[in-house]
């Protein structure tokens, strides 16, 4: 459920973490581009979301965070060749 009350919260990303810098080289948000950072996180927490709810829902579990992102990143690969065809 959203709320607008004005509460915000922090993540803490330590300075020598470049994931922060991908992110908005990525999606083109934060202070260098046009796109706004808050937007581009709640899209990604939601899409995150969604997509730990349907893997939850099939049964797949992982090693790791990054075998993880190895098959979703494979089954959109998959998906895009299928469409192609």
């Amino acid at each position: 459920m959203a709320s607008d009350d004005g509460t915000t919260i922090g993540v803490w990303i330590g300075s020598n973490d470049d994931v922060l810098d991908e992110f908005d080289d990525t999606l083109n948000c934060g202070p260098e581009h046009a796109g706004s950072r808050s937007a581009a996180v709640k899209d990604a927490l939601a899409l995150a979301t969604a997509v730990e709810a349907t893997l939850d829902d099939l049964d797949y579990e992982f090693d790791s965070p990054v075998s993880k992102r190895h098959f979703v990143t494979q089954a959109i690969l998959n998906q895009a060749q299928r469409e192609s065809e």
